[in-house]
């Protein structure tokens, strides 16, 4: 297994089939959470605007590739935001064809609303954790998202250009 220490064995079925559950049970929880926390987006439409807001200017085929979605999917998502004034879509400086994403002011707004509540709830959660225990938490989701596999967007590289500059 890549990753592991030199020299370590393998991990045990059984722990990998906790680590398993358990990141089925924190995605399902980061998805009930995000009925409550940003009421005014979806957790879809919040991992896209957090994107762009990391990434502003970046194309829709980027943004597809950057957050593991096909382009058509991308495509409706983006209308939908557009169309409740979330995001803007800018002609490209440097590829009149091709289309920057930016956000509006309201969706600024609404990613600082959604930041302050998952802050709230996951220090809710964790209230009666010792900062050991919060930052051997924090290691750990850093050391297992550190692992980049083969096929994976690498989650803390800058997101390169597209192939197919006439998406929009």
């Amino acid at each position: 297994m890549s990753g592991g220490l030199p020299g370590a064995p393998p991990p045990d079925p059984d722990e990998v089939d906790l680590i398993v559950r358990g990141i089925v049970g924190l995605a399902k929880r980061i998805r009930s959470d995000a009925r409550f926390v940003g009421a005014e987006v979806s957790y879809v439409d919040f991992t896209l605007l957090f994107v762009l807001h990391e990434s502003p200017g970046i194309r829709a085929v980027d943004l597809a590739e950057a957050v593991s979605i096909d382009k058509s999917t991308a495509s409706r998502q983006l209308a939908g935001l557009e169309r409740r004034g979330l995001i803007t879509r800018d002609v490209d400086p440097g590829n009149p064809r091709s289309r920057q994403l930016r956000l509006t002011e309201r969706a600024e707004r609404v990613l600082a609303e959604t930041d302050r509540e998952w802050r709230r709830r996951i220090e809710a959660r964790t209230a009666d954790w010792s900062r050991e225990e919060l930052r051997t938490f924090a290691t750990l989701i850093d050391r297992y998202m550190s692992v980049d596999l083969p096929g994976d967007t690498a989650l803390d590289q800058p997101i390169v250009a597209a192939k197919d500059p006439t998406f929009e």
